[in-house]
Parts: C-alpha cells; sequence; structure tokens
C-alpha cells in the first residue's frame, strides 16, 4: 500500500515538521536556530518529495534523464538539510561568533563534498546510473562511487548530530526539551545505521559480493523509523507543553469531582467555608484553581469539625479494617469523619478536639498528594441520606 510505504511516511513526518517551524519562524523571524530547522526540515521534505516523484521511473531502462536529475538533486537536497540541522544545534549550543564560525567551516566542507559528489553523478552513463539508482552497485561503479561520497558524509553528519543531541539531552532541564533531544538522537542513530547498512551494501557489490537480503526491504523500514522520530524530537518542545496542559486539566477536572462526596458532606455542614467561583472553562489554570479551592475549602470545613470528633472513632475503624497501609488510614479518618458528623447533626456540642490523623498536614504545599490522599478520604465517607 504506497500511504504505508517508507518514503510517504517519512515526507509526511517531514512536511509537518516544516509547517510547524515556518509558524514559530513568521513569529520569531531573527531566531537563527529556528530558521535552520525551518530549512533543515524544508530541504529533507523536498528531497524526499523528489523521491516520490521517482515512483515507477524503474521501471523505464535506462532511466529517463529528469528521474536521474530528481535523484541527484533529492541527494543534494539532503545533505543541504543535514547541514542545515548542523547549524541549528550550533546556534543553540555556542555564541554567535562561534557558531559562525563553526557554519562557515562545515560549509566549505559541504561545498567540496557536493563537489565531489557531482562529479560522478555527471559523468555517469544512463545504464551507469540505473543500475546503481536500482541497487546494483557493481554494474554502475561511477555512480555507485557518488552514492558512496552522499552516504558517507551524511552518515558522517547524522553521528555529529547524534551525538550533540545526547550529550545535551543530559543537561537540560525542561522535560520536553529532553524528551525531544532524546528521541532526535534515537532517530539520528536510526538514520547512521540507515547509511551504515547502505555504504554496506556499496562496498559489497564493489568487492563482488552479493547481500543475501535486498536493500530495500531492509534500509527502506530504517528510513520510516529514522524521520518521524527525528520529526518527533524537533517538534516536541513546541507541542509537548500543552499536551502536558491538557493532561493536568484532565487530572484536575477528574480530581475535583472525585472530591466532590467528602466536599459536599463538610462544607455542608459548614456552608460558610464554601467561595463561589465562576462555571468551569476549558482552561487548565482555571480548573486547577477551583481544584485548588475545594481542597482549601475541605481542609477548612475538616478543622471547624474536629471538636466533634473523637480519637476512639479513628482507633476503632483503624483497628476494623481489613486494608492495610494509606488505605487504611484514609478509611479511619472517612469513619472519624463520620461520626464527628454525626454528632454535629444531632446537636451535640462540641468537646476538646480528639483527632488522630495519620497522614501529614501537607495541604496547601503539595497539592498533588494532598489530592490523592483526599480522593481515598472521600471514596470511603459514608454517604448520608437526609431524612
Amino acid at each position: 500500500m504506497i500511504l504505508l510505504d517508507s518514503t510517504v511516511l517519512a515526507a509526511a513526518g517531514a512536511t509537518a515538521a516544516w509547517l510547524l517551524f515556518l509558524r514559530a519562524l513568521l513569529r520569531n523571524p531573527r531566531n537563527d536556530a529556528v530558521l535552520c530547522v525551518w530549512l533543515s526540515a524544508l530541504f529533507l521534505a523536498f528531497g524526499l518529495y523528489l523521491g516520490l516523484l521517482e515512483y515507477g521511473a524503474e521501471a523505464t531502462r535506462p532511466l529517463p534523464r529528469w528521474a536521474r536529475v530528481a535523484a541527484i538533486t533529492q541527494h543534494v537536497c539532503t545533505l543541504v538539510g543535514l547541514y542545515a540541522g548542523y547549524c541549528a544545534y550550533a546556534h543553540l549550543v555556542h555564541e554567535p561568533r562561534e557558531a559562525v564560525r563553526h557554519l562557515v567551516r562545515q560549509g566549505w566542507v559541504l561545498a567540496v563534498t557536493v563537489t565531489v559528489m557531482l562529479v560522478p553523478a555527471v559523468l555517469a552513463g544512463p545504464g551507469d546510473f540505473t543500475a546503481a539508482h536500482t541497487g546494483h552497485y557493481g554494474e554502475g561503479p561511477v555512480a555507485g562511487s557518488y552514492l558512496a561520497v552522499f552516504t558517507v558524509y551524511a552518515g558522517i553528519v547524522a553521528a555529529a548530530l547524534a551525538r550533540t543531541s545526547w550529550t545535551w539531552a543530559r543537561r537540560v532541564d525542561d522535560r520536553w526539551i529532553r524528551r525531544g533531544l532524546l528521541a532526535g538522537t534515537a532517530g539520528l542513530l536510526t538514520g547512521v545505521l540507515y547509511f551504515l547498512l547502505r555504504a554496506g551494501y556499496i562496498v559489497l557489490a564493489a568487492t563482488g559480493h552479493q547481500p543475501a537480503s535486498k536493500e530495500g526491504a531492509l534500509i527502506g523500514r530504517l528510513l520510516a523509523v529514522a524521520v518521524p522520530l527525528s520529526v518527533f524530537g524537533l517538534t516536541a518542545p513546541a507541542w509537548g507543553p500543552r499536551l502536558s496542559r491538557v493532561r493536568v486539566w484532565w487530572w484536575a477536572y477528574h480530581a475535583h469531582r472525585r472530591l466532590h462526596p467528602l466536599w459536599a458532606e463538610l462544607t455542608g455542614a459548614f456552608p460558610h467555608v464554601r467561595l463561589p467561583l465562576p462555571a468551569s472553562r476549558w482552561s487548565p489554570r482555571h480548573r486547577h484553581l477551583r481544584l485548588h479551592l475545594r481542597v482549601i475549602q475541605i481542609w477548612d470545613a475538616r478543622r471547624a469539625l474536629l471538636g466533634h470528633c473523637r480519637a476512639a472513632d479513628y482507633q476503632r475503624a483503624l483497628s476494623e479494617s481489613t486494608l492495610t497501609g494509606r488505605r487504611r488510614a484514609a478509611q479511619a479518618e472517612a469513619a472519624m469523619l463520620a461520626a464527628g458528623l454525626r454528632r454535629l447533626r444531632a446537636g451535640q456540642a462540641p468537646g476538646e478536639p480528639g483527632e488522630t490523623h495519620a497522614e501529614p498536614h501537607a495541604g496547601e504545599a503539595d497539592l498533588p498528594a494532598d489530592v490523592a490522599w483526599l480522593v481515598q478520604v472521600a471514596a470511603a465517607l459514608p454517604r448520608h441520606r437526609k431524612g
């Protein structure tokens, strides 16, 4: 199926990357690193588009002239795209002057490589070029040498980028930047393996050995993995934080609902602790604020109820529980609060606080830990039925 072809998948990933970075570039056109990343994704995507353009051309022997030109242009675009990726890392890692020095040096290396590569590519005859293009490197030694130069240079650049990405992945603090660098490292290492295997096929063919498996069947899968992983690594710092905000909103939404029974029981007895808020919006910040307020109201109502709570209720529920760990303590806490609410509703006068609480009063200091504890208490709290 053409939609599952490795080149199609890789082209789709590269297209998503350059479109995303085009948006970032329009917002910040003076950012050299973003410009280089956009150029890298654009050239790699264009090279893959040319690869798609050549589909079916192998059926014509020898390859038509336009297909040969497209193949050569594809490889040049790939080298320029890798060089642009190196430029992006240089701008991120080095000071501007040092980055320019690195880019000039690597630019000369790129220019020499492309020149050396183009000489045999142009000199190769149609039959020679067709044989090398279809994987029969032994029958096309001139075009095979051009592909060897391309493969070696691309593999070296990909290895250098993978090394830099791995180095900085261990130094950054931001989670999504670190995840992006790690994914990019995995994608680049897969690309290095892709170029190594392709170089191996060329060397074996040049020495008169025929590999047991076909080249396209093996390295095509590597290409389908390398490009999407690299695209994931490039774009993760852009969309990752938004995904995290959606996850926080989802957590806050469900935690807010699960705390409702406990909140309703406690604040129903002490309605003065309730503070109204506008209707909930989708905003993660607004939902987080509502959850924080609900937790504070639960603790305030609990403090007001302590005069009706007894240590004996807590200890009795603790001894009768069949649970273990924090769930056992939460069940005892719920039983103690339920008994205190019954005394309050019966009109008994409050006494000295006899509360026994196994958990630290983390309340406002650690919201996730506090919510986890209160959710367990809410699940164990018996519901009061009016009338």
